[in-house]
């Protein structure tokens, strides 16, 4: 199989920044309109409902700050990643009940399942190292979020 790259799936116009919401729901619908603003395609009231359902699962905040939502949707070919930065860290019942600033929204066809899990494990081998969080955290603009993004992502490539 060949390697992933976030570059493949990440859009600099998909890093949103200083997303407003007091709550996980106020976060995720302004996530979803952003996505939805950037992703014709989609329909923002399906995007959200089908976030949020897997929210009803199980939470996707996996701790350290970061949340990793995911859904299908079939009305997208491919793929996509999007990058929300909180305003505010908000409770997002996290497993380790901190709360969160950094979330990565993974949206793909329902025919991906695969290389969609392949992407979620990529995405968790650079949140494993604190300098990559902390790079990441320290970015000051989405160009530069993007951009260490990426770069972390380089450096795991193997």
């Amino acid at each position: 199989m060949p390697t992933l790259r976030l570059v493949d799936y990440l859009r600099e116009d998909l890093v949103l920044w200083d997303l407003p919401g007091s709550d996980k729901l106020s976060f995720m619908k302004a996530l979803a309109a952003e996505v939805a603003a950037r992703l014709p395609d989609l329909n923002e009231q399906e995007l959200l409902d089908r976030i949020m359902a897997r929210e009803a699962e199980q939470s996707t905040g996996v701790g350290g700050g970061l949340a990793l939502p995911h859904a299908m949707l079939p009305d997208l070919e491919q793929i996509v990643l999007a990058v929300g930065r909180a305003r505010e860290a908000l409770d997002f019942d996290a497993a380790d009940s901190k709360p969160v600033d950094l979330v990565f929204l993974l949206l793909g066809p329902p025919d991906a399942s695969t290389e969609h899990l392949r992407l979620l494990a990529r995405l968790a081998r650079i949140f494993t190292s604190e300098t990559a969080l902390e790079t990441l955290r320290g970015a000051t603009a989405p160009q530069e979020l993007f951009r260490a993004l990426l770069e972390e992502d380089a450096r795991r490539v193997y």
